[in-house]
């Protein structure tokens, strides 16, 4: 059974670095990823208005 968990999980590895080709690409799917995240998350917050928020009131230390 843990054999059979070994060769799963290494052609899981190995078919996922198919899928970049190099480390390069690894790299850059990963920027692209964050990319997609950055322009979600500004969507976000950009929609959000005063009513939206989570009720948490920070006071200035003086």
């Amino acid at each position: 059974m843990k054999q059979l968990l070994k060769i799963s999980v290494a052609i899981l590895m190995i078919s996922g670095l198919a899928a970049c080709n190099t480390i390069s690409g690894l790299g850059q799917d990963l920027q692209n990823l964050g990319t997609v995240i950055d322009k979600n998350t500004a969507k976000k917050s950009d929609s959000k208005t005063e009513s939206d928020n989570s009720g948490v009131v920070v006071t200035p230390v003086k």
